[in-house]
């Protein structure tokens, strides 16, 4: 659909044609996920400021004007709830200490703000990844890039929670000391 046919839509939308909208979001809700893919620390973000933006251009819609550019529009909405949700989101892991987590969120939020980074956190951490153990790598995997839970990864791996907490820990620390060797001149 190009970008008259969605005025088309969104000018019926401002009429009161409230069973417009979905048209509208059918429209434009595989472009904004794209978008906010490319900048989210996690899928669950994606879903979460994507449908936050669906409901903020909704109720905004009245203040939309005409001129070919509603998708753009929409794209700022998402831009800001994804900034919020990324400084929401980097205070929280700072408080708890999660060092990949910490880079992943760190990572999203320059990509978000548009900034060049000077180093490449996320390049470093694909290296000291591959340096890993197999059995490393995965849990690393389940859980951070699965979403696993320590209690899941036990029960599929058959081990106690208490073991995957402690290897998952080990695994961090390792990884860590790995990101801090490589940040180090």
């Amino acid at each position: 659909m190009n970008e008259d046919e969605l005025d088309q839509l969104v000018l019926r939308v401002q009429n009161g044609d409230r069973d417009a909208f979905s048209e509208v979001v059918f429209a434009i809700r595989r472009e904004l996920r794209i978008f906010l893919s490319s900048h989210a620390s996690s899928i669950d973000m994606v879903e979460e400021v994507l449908q936050t933006t669906l409901v903020s251009v909704y109720e905004n819609i009245e203040k939309y004007e005409l001129r070919g550019t509603f998708l753009s529009w929409t794209k700022g909405f998402a831009r800001n709830l994804l900034m919020k949700e990324l400084h929401a989101r980097s205070r929280y892991v700072a408080s708890e200490g999660d060092l990949i987590e910490q880079i992943v969120v760190k990572a999203a939020l320059e990509s978000a703000q548009g900034k060049d980074r000077e180093e490449d956190y996320a390049e470093k951490l694909r290296e000291c990844l591959k340096q890993l153990p197999e059995i490393s790598h995965r849990l690393i995997q389940q859980r951070y890039f699965d979403g696993m839970s320590v209690k899941a990864i036990a029960k599929l791996t058959e081990r106690t929670e208490t073991w995957t907490a402690v290897a998952l820990f080990r695994v961090r620390d390792l990884l860590r000391k790995c990101m801090m060797k490589e940040a180090t001149p």
